[in-house]
């Protein structure tokens, strides 16, 4: 029994779209859940209203798409879960596609749509990617026209949360989304979590969604977009917290040098765009999460049969298109990809 669980925060201008798609699927969802992290802008009412058929969850306040994946999962009757955000609309198919290659593959946990630019459905804009040492993630043909790239199902390190399928099982086996990383990185420290344990994750690339704008004040979209400052804020904090959480002591020493080295850059790009008060404030919050980060990493531990070393990579780390792509910052881009990739070639096998 397939549950879809749409993740929904003040996103009635998206929910139509969303929801007409998911339904239209063949097969369809056994059932539907909008849940909500308690919006202000009429979505409940209008779900109501419209989509009778679709349940209504409520979370109370607004604590993220951790909490509304947790609540999603624990109130869907299928074993199976398809994660939805509001501001995706599913493509013909999409959903036999996932399905499909789930069940191709019996170590499979996570199986992620291949999403499409909407303001530009001709290009890709996520396809999941790599676990980097670093606790980012590469991501695969990110920006790349549609054209260029390979059809079909492969496997990659981690899915982008925006649209995948997971077995509920395994959704509660690795503990669900962590609620304390509120946004951005929940996805990649899921993924860490299944895949230390020994299962894979997966693109299906003939399952098309598409993106459109996302949360004001969180998500960018195209090559002029501002970079959020709160982005700045989670990112300064929520990366330390997933190395806490899923990485090896041992790595996380051998790798120190290098994830300070890549801290002191990211720092000097948020100061550099007036962020430097929600860079500071996420450091700070990240101290008072320590705590909750050390009791969840015996959770996240537990189980763990694959080594670190077998699961990261040093890549070169994807960068927003306009970023960094020329000049000075290009070329201090393509130097410090060179040093991290040398440096894990030197501690990888020491890596536990």
């Amino acid at each position: 029994m397939l549950s879809a669980i749409v993740v929904n925060w003040n996103g009635r201008s998206y929910l139509g779209r969303c929801l007409e798609a998911l339904l239209a699927q063949v097969p369809a969802p056994d059932e539907v859940l909008l849940v909500d992290n308690h919006s202000d802008d009429g979505s409940r009412e209008f779900v109501a209203a419209n989509f009778p058929t679709v349940k209504v969850v409520d979370t109370g306040r607004n604590g993220g798409p951790s909490l509304a994946r947790n609540a999603g999962a624990a109130a869907a009757a299928g074993d199976l879960c398809l994660f939805v955000d509001n501001d995706v609309v599913l493509q013909p198919g999409a959903v036999a596609e996932l399905l499909r290659v789930l069940a191709s593959d019996p170590k499979a946990a996570m199986v992620q749509a291949r999403s499409l630019c909407g303001d530009d459905q001709a290009v890709v804009h996520y396809d999941g990617g790599d676990l980097h040492f670093l606790g980012t993630l590469v991501l695969h043909n990110w920006y790349r026209p549609l054209a260029e790239v390979e059809p079909g199902a492969r496997p990659i390190g981690a899915p982008i949360a925006l649209c995948f399928l997971i077995p509920k099982a395994l959704y509660e086996l690795a503990g669900g989304s962590d609620e304390n990383l509120f946004f951005l990185y929940e996805d990649t420290q899921l993924a860490y979590k299944l895949r230390l344990r020994g299962y894979h994750a997966w693109l299906a690339g003939d399952a098309h969604c598409v993106h459109l704008a996302g949360t004001a004040g969180l998500s960018m979209r195209g090559a002029e977009a501002a970079y959020p400052a709160r982005r700045t804020f989670f990112h300064s904090r929520n990366r330390y917290y997933v190395l806490l959480t899923c990485m090896r002591w041992r790595t996380l020493l051998l790798t120190l040098p290098a994830q300070l080295v890549y801290g002191v850059v990211y720092a000097s790009f948020g100061h550099a765009r007036g962020h430097a008060g929600h860079w500071w404030r996420g450091k700070w919050s990240l101290l008072q999460l320590i705590p909750k980060a050390i009791a969840a990493r015996g959770a996240a531990q537990r189980g763990r049969t694959i080594a670190d070393r077998d699961l990261l990579v040093s890549s070169a780390m994807t960068v927003h298109p306009g970023l960094a792509d020329r000049g000075g910052k290009g070329a201090l881009r393509r130097a410090l990809d060179r040093f991290f990739a040398i440096y894990w070639s030197l501690v990888r096998w020491l890596c536990g």
